[in-house]
């Protein structure tokens, strides 16, 4: 058997309401490729789902029933993987027509960087396409450095999962995902693995479903836990920043870490947070204020999430 050049990591639990349309959107692009389906048990139909999609996709299924969460099933699918070259697919989430060419066009491009991003869709239940989620890297395609993409994706992650490649190599020595970090295990590992560099394409080449039921706006309701996950990846990562950005890059990471906060309080229906994220933009102060949105982008973010809330009449 060739060797794959990519490994498509995808960790399953009860996704057969959209697991049939992430598979599908794989069709036609596995040239030189594996996929590892790590499934934790699932109830329902995922399985199934997964065995007759054996017959048209490079896919081998791995069952963990006894997982406790979509981190240690990605960890296992990192150790069991064939390729150098590592992407993630969600059971919510799908790939664009021509992903898979992009990846590899980027890899050989800019083949010294660990990590290589693009832009993604964000899409509803139905698939159709509500908003963007990018981070604000331009419109050309180019490669960041780590100065500069940590002092970007510090202040809020606006990577989506399924727009990241990764080398596996690098990953494996940074122990993989943080299994502690059930919300922000991903973004942790993108600010480690940036320490070569970034890569980056605008094209939005994946599409991102939110919905109300998705496990981190579920697990959001214990703001305690949900503050400590924004706070871990922030505090770990700001001291490779040098002492003339580190100050300024802090007040803007505090001030999403607020905004998030307040954010998940408002989604569950209460107000608690809310006050601090007003202080926080406040102190930020009005010269601040337009950067800030620009890095956190939190109005792309918000949006397409308000018009989802407001058609379901929350």
């Amino acid at each position: 058997m060739t060797q794959p050049w990519l490994t498509v990591i995808m960790p399953i639990y009860n996704g057969g309401d959209t697991l049939d349309a992430a598979l599908s959107s794989l069709d036609g692009q596995c040239e030189g490729l594996e996929i590892v389906a790590v499934n934790q048990g699932s109830t329902d139909n995922s399985r199934k789902l997964l065995e007759a999609a054996r017959s048209r996709l490079p896919l081998r299924i791995i069952d963990n029933p006894d997982a406790k969460s979509w981190t240690e099933n990605t960890n296992l699918g990192l150790r069991e993987a064939a390729s150098s070259l590592i992407t993630m697919l969600h059971q919510d989430d799908i790939w664009s027509p021509g992903r898979a060419a992009l990846l590899k066009e980027m890899s050989s491009r800019y083949p010294n960087v660990d990590i290589w991003v693009h832009g993604a869709n964000l899409i509803d239940l139905k698939g159709n396409t509500v908003g963007h989620m990018c981070p604000p890297f331009g419109g050309a395609q180019r490669v960041l450095s780590f100065e500069e993409a940590l002092s970007y994706l510090i202040v809020q992650n606006t990577l989506a999962l399924p727009a990241v490649m990764f080398r596996r190599d690098a990953a494996m020595r940074k122990g993989g995902l943080d299994e502690d970090l059930w919300y922000t295990a991903d973004w942790d590992l993108w600010l480690s693995l940036a320490q070569n560099g970034l890569a980056w394409d605008p094209t939005c080449a994946a599409s991102f479903r939110i919905h109300a039921a998705s496990q981190t706006m579920t697990g959001s309701r214990d703001l305690q836990s949900f503050k400590r996950q924004l706070k871990i990846p922030m505090e770990r990562h700001l001291v490779h920043l040098p002492d003339d950005l580190r100050k300024i890059a802090r007040k803007r990471a505090d001030t999403a870490n607020a905004f998030n906060i307040c954010l998940a309080s408002l989604h569950h229906r209460r107000l608690r947070g809310c006050g601090s994220a007003l202080k926080a933009i406040i102190l930020l102060g009005p010269l601040e204020w337009r950067e800030f949105l620009t890095r956190s982008q939190i109005v792309n973010r918000l949006v397409p999430r308000l018009k989802l809330a407001m058609k379901r009449g929350t």
